[in-house]
C-alpha cells in the first residue's frame, strides 16, 4: 500500500538524521522537514507528488507541513504529515515544557481532523531532545501513555483527557473531541534525540 511508504521513509529518515546529528550540524524544524523530503525521494516519491505547506482542509488559514498524493498509477490515500522539533534552547535556558507539550497535542488534534476523511492518512512526526523526552515520559505530567505508545498500539483520547492538565498546557490546545492515536515508530537517535511517529485515526 501507498501508506507503507511512511514507514519505509522513516527508516531512511532515521539514517539521514543520525548522520546529520552525529556531525553536530545546526538543525532546525525546517531541516527536519527537508531531511524527510529527501527520504521520500529516496523511496521513489516524485517531487511533483509532494506539496509543502498545503492548505489545511478543515482549519481556515492553517497549513499541513507535507501533503503527498499517490502517483497516477495508484488509487490510494493521500498522506498528510505534520512535523515538530523541540530542541534544546541554544542559550541553555529551560524550555517552556508544559506549553510545548500542549503545542504537540494541538498538532495531533489538527491532524486528527484530517482523519475524518477516509481518503487522507494523517501522520505526526515528532523529534525531541532529552529535556522534552523526560517531560513526556514522566507519569506525573499525564502524557507518558502517549510517549510510550508501541508500534500498532492505539491510544484513545476523549473529553476527560483535559482533566488535571495544567492551565499552560490547556491554553495551547483546542476543545478536546474524541480521536485515536496509533504508534508507528519510536526510536532513539544520535546525540540524545528521540523520534516518535504517530498515525491519527
Amino acid at each position: 500500500m501507498f501508506v507503507d511508504l511512511v514507514e519505509r521513509s522513516v527508516a531512511t529518515f532515521i539514517e539521514l538524521m543520525n548522520d546529520r546529528l552525529e556531525h553536530s550540524v545546526f538543525t532546525t524544524e525546517d531541516s527536519v522537514r527537508y531531511t524527510f523530503f529527501a527520504a521520500l525521494l529516496a523511496q521513489g516519491v516524485a517531487p511533483h507528488q509532494v506539496v509543502l505547506e498545503y492548505p489545511h482542509p478543515k482549519i481556515k488559514g492553517a497549513e499541513v507541513d507535507t501533503w503527498i498524493t499517490p502517483s497516477e498509477k495508484v488509487d490510494d490515500s493521500v498522506i498528510a504529515i505534520e512535523f515538530k522539533y523541540d530542541r534544546t534552547i541554544p542559550s541553555g535556558y529551560n524550555q517552556p515544557k508544559t506549553q510545548k507539550a500542549g503545542s504537540v497535542f494541538r498538532d495531533l488534534q489538527r491532524q486528527a481532523l484530517l482523519a475524518e476523511d477516509a481518503a487522507v492518512a494523517p501522520y505526526f512526526v515528532y523529534l525531541a531532545t532529552l529535556e522534552m523526552a523526560k517531560y513526556f515520559s514522566n507519569p506525573k505530567n499525564g502524557l507518558s501513555h502517549l510517549w510510550h505508545l508501541k508500534k500498532d498500539e492505539q491510544l484513545s483520547i476523549d473529553e476527560d483527557f483535559a482533566n488535571s492538565k495544567a492551565k499552560t498546557f490547556l491554553s495551547q490546545i483546542m476543545d478536546v473531541k474524541p480521536f485515536s492515536i496509533v504508534g508507528v515508530v519510536s526510536s532513539e537517535l544520535a546525540n540524545r534525540h528521540y523520534l516518535k511517529v504517530y498515525k491519527l485515526a
